[in-house]
């Protein structure tokens, strides 16, 4: 995408998500968009019949092909692309296989895209003649346009008259010439949101001498020429600023009659201003001072800066839970803040976002600006607007802030940089982590990849001198790392308790309590029950849609698929056999609620999972009450397992660590290691020593054993040499072809054609790339479609996508297609 500002033409991604226009299209630009359209405009294109939406890439001398269409506009409503974000959108595509308008499309706010709509309108001269020649649906689509007065939109026209494929009628009255189309833009559903104000009139010169004038007649315009004067006593720069209706109203304590005569007089102006949207208003988060480093945390900033100075580079920072790499963060973004560039620190879950924007902002205050998916999507839009001009100098945010339009980046900090919630699992399926590396790499800053469990990936990297790595071996003051006791919950069985918690944990609980300490405690799974099954058949019941047992949920007092959301209320009779014993079994966080209420009736307790955490807010509430000790146990998913501090709590409890261990699933032991000592971490965090117990089938397991000895090479020299031996990553690099449809006949026919043409490739004849199956996924059906996937495996990442790409591009019927080049689970 090689970009001359002075060409006449632009190169234009068209807003169209299908593979065949998957390109770069040519269209002059007009003289009276020249001076205003550069790499990184939206505009409007004439494309085919209709007008599109599309991304200005690059600008040109000269078109590709002979003829060439005009741009039609250039939307200022909608935000551009920052001209350095293009390159990271065409790497997208490229490494992840996936469309670049859908690359593109992650680089700007949701909702920012332009609305549009087509209208049909009666172009036949004679609209009776016309319609006594129609018949079907397209005499149907005639007469209802004649009753509507001619003209209609569309998407009205399929629903008012029940017509799933509207496109077939109107195509054939359009080649008829009975009818015509046009596409209709409005502006996007999310824009600045502006608000009427007023301000003084240029000739204007002393408004309090104003209001003294009118103080005996007119009292209410005297009212309001005093909140001018006053504002200006206070701030003499406030003389040109604009005071919207709203408040301009509330402190002059008058009607609008008063500003109205105001501005008819040409005291005041009334004017149109852009009100910010602060996701932070109402919070009330006090300044900070710097703490004084410890040797280790000034060694790994000195080092970081270093690189920084070099040209930027990556490096890993490896600390233990505790270590203060957060501190370690914000002494690195000051470092490049002091150069006037900018930082941006992502974390993995937003639950772990309320804590960070605390402390981010006690440093930095408002040149803070807050980026992830609870934020309302006009608040994305402004605090993505603040970046991008430069007003806000750090970022703060999920996955997607990894875009953030920084004008002059000189840091990417990826906090708990191991988390899978970094890898996207929808087209654009990026990982942030990846993404960060290679945006620096463009720019010359630097990335900081932090974790106590750092991805094997990114050990890996460290191993092979890819990347530097820096420790943090010891908690701050010295604190020792908490005792991790394991218990074998098949003794505890044996013995006769078949509580969901083991004797050691049920004492350990009541001991802190008794002290006044606080406990968490985890279970990687939501819901009551994991499944309800029929005593007299054994039959679970499942979820009609997906091949998975429904969630039951004590609080709703229904079933749910986590998968497909589909919910009922538990049967009285079996649905296979009309037995009537249902029972209810598996574990839950809403389970582990109840069975703590009520061995522990005393304690004051909080559970933290997805369906708690719906509301706006819900985050930092359950966090606030947590942190000010108004909730003694806190009971959650993994949103509890990874990064919060709180210095009370000295005893967490795993209820299973089994959950993720057994899954399907090649990542599956290496989950369990960072889940274990990612919760385990936030025990002993204050002056008093900390205490975890794990409980779990699988004591014996090198994941489990190295989590409780807190040895990360043991568990990564373990690791590694099972993925060596079986091939997977990083040993190799991988890509994923799912397959899916409806039918499940159809669906393995596809698979079997593709793994057909894709061990066909030269490169799979060659030995360069493997190819695994195809076979049914793991999860076989979710949401009424069957899965079937093959597994593509190359040390040459070029090969596996040719590969990859060759496969796709098979016709198929009714299946759909995608691929997920290294992917973070094959469930």
């Amino acid at each position: 995408m090689t970009a001359t500002l002075d060409g006449r033409y632009a190169q234009v991604v068209v807003d169209v998500p299908a593979r065949r226009v998957d390109k770069c299209y040519d269209y002059i630009i007009p003289d009276r968009l020249m001076d205003k359209i550069v790499p990184g405009s939206r505009v409007l294109v004439p494309f085919g019949p209709r007008s599109v939406e599309g991304f200005v890439v690059a600008r040109t001398a000269k078109p590709a092909v002979a003829k060439v269409k005009p741009i039609t506009a250039c939307v200022k409503s909608a935000p551009p692309v920052p001209e350095e974000l293009l390159s990271v959108a065409r790497w997208m595509a490229d490494t992840y296989m996936c469309l670049l308008i859908e690359a593109l499309r992650a680089l700007v706010p949701s909702g920012t895209k332009m609305e549009s709509s087509t209208i049909v309108r009666v172009c036949a001269s004679d609209k009776n003649a016309a319609a006594a020649k129609l018949s079907g649906a397209a005499k149907d689509v005639f007469d209802y346009l004649v009753e509507c007065g001619g003209s209609a939109r569309r998407d009205q026209i399929g629903s008012d008259l029940e017509i799933a494929d509207i496109s077939r009628p109107i195509s054939a009255l359009a080649r008829a010439a009975l009818v015509e189309t046009d596409t209709v833009w409005s502006p996007p559903r999310v824009r600045p949101r502006t608000v009427r104000a007023f301000c003084l009139a240029d000739e204007v010169a002393d408004p309090a001498a104003i209001a003294s004038d009118l103080a005996s007649n007119r009292p209410a315009q005297a009212a309001v020429m005093r909140v001018f004067a006053e504002d200006i006593e206070k701030m003499p720069e406030a003389r040109g600023l604009a005071i919207p209706r709203t408040e301009l109203l509330e402190r002059a304590a008058c009607s609008s009659s008063a500003i109205d005569a105001l501005v008819r007089d040409g005291t005041l102006k009334r004017i149109d201003v852009v009100l910010q949207r602060d996701p932070t208003a109402g919070l009330n988060i006090e300044r900070s001072e710097a703490p004084v480093l410890t040797e280790d945390q000034e060694h790994a900033v000195k080092r970081i800066a270093e690189t920084a100075e070099t040209g930027g580079g990556v490096v890993l920072l490896h600390g233990v839970t505790g270590s203060g790499k957060t501190e370690v963060y914000l002494r690195v973004i000051q470092h490049v803040l002091d150069r006037g560039k900018q930082g941006i620190l992502l974390v993995p879950d937003i639950s772990l976002t309320p804590q960070m924007i605390d402390v981010v902002m006690g440093r930095f205050g408002d040149r803070v600006a807050l980026l992830h998916s609870a934020l309302g999507a006009g608040e994305r839009l402004d605090e993505w607007e603040r970046v991008r001009t430069g007003e806000a100098d750090v970022v703060v945010g999920a996955r997607s802030a990894v875009f953030a339009p920084t004008p002059s980046l000189g840091v990417i900090i990826v906090d708990e940089e191991h988390d899978a919630s970094y890898k996207q699992d929808v087209p654009p399926r990026y990982h942030a982590r990846d993404v960060a590396i290679f945006r620096a790499q463009q720019v010359g800053a630097t990335v900081v990849l932090g974790s106590a469990t750092p991805a094997l990936e990114t050990y890996e990297l460290a191993e092979l001198g890819a990347c530097e790595r820096i420790e943090l071996p010891l908690r701050i003051d010295d604190r020792p790392l908490p005792e991790i006791r394991v218990v074998d919950m098949r003794r505890e069985l044996k013995s006769g308790n078949r509580s969901i918690f083991s004797r050691l944990l049920h004492g350990s609980v009541e001991d802190a309590l008794g002290a006044g300490q606080q406990v968490m405690l985890f279970m990687n799974r939501r819901g009551f029950s994991t499944f309800v099954m029929c005593v007299d058949c054994g039959d679970a019941i499942s979820c009609p849609n997906c091949d998975v047992s429904l969630t039951y949920h004590a609080r709703e007092s229904e079933m749910v698929c986590h998968y497909c959301n589909w919910s009922q209320r538990v049967p009285d009779v079996c649905p296979s056999c009309g037995g009537t014993n249902m029972k209810y079994s598996g574990t839950g966080t809403e389970r582990i609620e109840e069975a703590v209420r009520k061995e522990f009736p005393r304690a004051r307790i909080a559970r933290m999972d997805v369906d708690t955490t719906r509301r706006k807010g819900a985050h930092r509430a359950i966090l606030e009450a947590f942190r000010a000790g108004r909730t003694d146990i806190l009971v959650g998913t993994q949103m509890i397992a990874k990064g919060l501090d709180f210095p009370n709590v000295t005893l967490v409890g795993v209820i299973s660590a089994d959950t993720s261990l057994n899954l399907p699933d090649f990542r599956a032991a290496e989950r369990t290691f960072q889940l274990i000592s990612q919760v385990a971490g936030r025990s002993g965090r204050g002056s008093e020593p900390g205490l975890v117990v794990v409980q779990t089938y699988n004591p014996q397991h090198y994941s489990v054993a190295a989590a409780a000895a807190h040895d990360y090479r043991a568990f990564f020299d373990a690791e590694i040499a099972a993925r060596r031996e079986t091939g997977y990553p990083p040993s190799r690099r991988m890509a994923r072809i799912l397959l899916r449809g409806e039918d499940e006949s159809a669906t393995a026919k596809a698979a079997g054609k593709i793994g057909r043409v894709c061990a066909g490739a030269e490169a799979v004849a060659g030995g360069v790339v493997d190819v695994v199956g195809p076979a049914p996924a793991p999860l076989q059906r979710i949401a009424g479609r069957y899965r079937w996937h093959l597994l593509l495996f190359s040390r040459d990442a070029e090969a596996l996508r040719d590969v990859a790409s060759l496969g796709c591009r098979a016709r198929l019927t009714g299946v759909t297609i995608s691929v997920d080049v290294d992917p973070s689970s094959i469930l």
